[in-house]
């Protein structure tokens, strides 16, 4: 995955979850974790939240690329703060 490709889902993770977004790069191959924040999943599943999120990266990433995203974890600011 090319930094380009990381910044163009970061973008579109934003904006669409209203979310604050990291992402880690996770070894030498080219593969990145990512973590979502968003308000909007406070009483979403963690089901419902993974299905938006896949649907996002399924709309702005090839599938060859979706394929260097090794784990992309949903979370509320409330539950960020209680994993702290």
């Amino acid at each position: 995955m090319t930094s380009q490709n990381v910044d163009k889902l970061i973008d579109a993770l934003k904006k669409t979850f209203e979310a604050s977004v990291d992402a880690e790069n996770v070894g030498a191959n080219g593969r990145y974790r990512f973590v979502v924040v968003s308000p909007g999943f406070k009483d979403m599943p963690q089901l419902d939240r993974q299905d938006a999120i896949w649907k996002v990266v399924g709309d702005v990433l090839p599938r060859d690329v979706i394929l260097d995203i090794s784990l992309i974890l949903a979370y509320s600011p409330e539950e960020l703060e209680q994993a702290a």
